[in-house]
């Protein structure tokens, strides 16, 4: 399923990492090869993904994960990495957007993504928030969970077997 946004281009992901590790670099980080990897794999794909499977990219299957975990949390707090909760998977992490953070359709069956557009309402709601309690960056994150169509079709099929 994993119909997320189209992944830049490799020179495109390459330019936002370098513009990342440079913003972070600029306020203390140290450019580490871990660093360096973890960014380029997450600008390569948009998509939120668990320390398990960042830890599988290639460049970074060397890393151990208690180093990844760190630095994930390093980069979290930094503002440049989101947690997105998907239900009872893992903990999932990505790179923050320049815009609006997606919203995702989840299935509970495969655990397949799909990045749904935020109704307008969601992004006028957080700025009233913000307008009406004084809080900055105001932010939400939404997930919807159901089963997608292959998995819906899959069990359809699954159940009409059983009958015959």
């Amino acid at each position: 399923m994993n119909s997320i946004a189209s992944a830049p281009s490799s020179s495109q992901a390459q330019d936002a990492a370098a513009g990342i590790l440079a913003s972070l670099l600029e306020r203390g980080f140290k450019r580490t090869h871990a660093l360096v990897c973890l960014l380029r794999e997450m600008a390569a794909d948009p998509r939120p993904r668990t320390l398990a499977e960042w830890g599988e990219c290639p460049s970074l299957q060397e890393r151990n994960g208690v180093t990844l975990y760190r630095l994930m949390l390093k980069l979290e707090q930094a503002g440049v990495v989101r947690r997105v909760n998907l239900g009872e998977r893992a903990q999932c992490f990505q790179l923050l957007p320049s815009g609006p953070a997606p919203d995702y359709l989840v299935c509970t069956s495969c655990g397949g993504l799909e990045q749904v557009e935020t109704p307008l309402e969601v992004r006028v709601l957080e700025e009233n928030l913000a307008r009406k309690t004084g809080w900055k960056a105001v932010r939400h994150e939404l997930e919807f969970f159901g089963v997608c169509p292959n998995c819906a079709e899959n069990s359809n099929e699954a159940a009409h077997l059983a009958v015959i």
